[in-house]
């Protein structure tokens, strides 16, 4: 018996593809993905605290940064005393096709800081540069990934997911960190 490479070829295409061509998929829409789609805000959240100053709130926020950042002087792009802003590299977001490829992406975070409050904004900073399409950075936003019609695209709908969820991941780990009572640095007499 013969076996010919082409149909071989097809039948393994179809019978690999097919789970995923089955699936059915949640989708997204733009304007729930984003808080303000003009401005590429994707999510952001006021915290409050008691009793903690404006300089307390940016000590404590400067060192969770310290600790969750490669380098925090490289990501740290703009600093006041009522602002911090960072621009760090998620690699949350990715495609679902016959694999999964993870795309880096920028992402603006933006600290506003007052007495007892913070306001966090995360904002969609474009695409990093991805050589091996020949695509300068922040060439493409993320509404590149949804139909006109304001739907995710199927393949890209787990990535958003996963970005925005990241986002409020951040969030949630910045607030516990400020809310910790504990210092991370032991108090023994070195």
């Amino acid at each position: 018996m013969k076996i010919t490479i082409k149909p071989f070829i097809i039948l393994s295409f179809l019978f690999f593809s097919l789970p995923l061509l089955a699936q059915d998929k949640q989708q997204i829409y733009v304007d729930s993905f984003y808080t303000n789609k003009t401005d590429f805000l994707i999510y952001n959240v006021v915290l409050e605290f008691d009793s903690l100053s404006q300089d307390a709130l940016n000590t404590k926020i400067k060192n969770w940064a310290g600790l969750n950042f490669v380098n925090m002087k490289e990501v740290l792009v703009s600093e006041t005393k009522e602002q911090l802003t960072f621009v760090y590299i998620s690699k949350s977001f990715y495609v679902n096709s016959l694999i999964t490829e993870t795309y880096e992406w920028y992402i603006r975070m933006q600290i506003e800081i007052k007495d007892n409050k913070i306001r966090i904004s995360f904002f969609d900073d474009g695409n990093v540069l991805m050589t091996g399409y020949y695509i300068p950075s922040r060439t493409y936003k993320l509404t590149r990934y949804f139909k006109k019609d304001g739907n995710s695209i199927k393949i890209w709908t787990d990535g958003l997911i996963s970005l925005k969820t990241s986002c409020i991941n951040k969030t949630l780990d910045i607030e516990n960190s400020i809310k910790s009572s504990q210092s991370n640095i032991k108090k023994d007499d070195w």
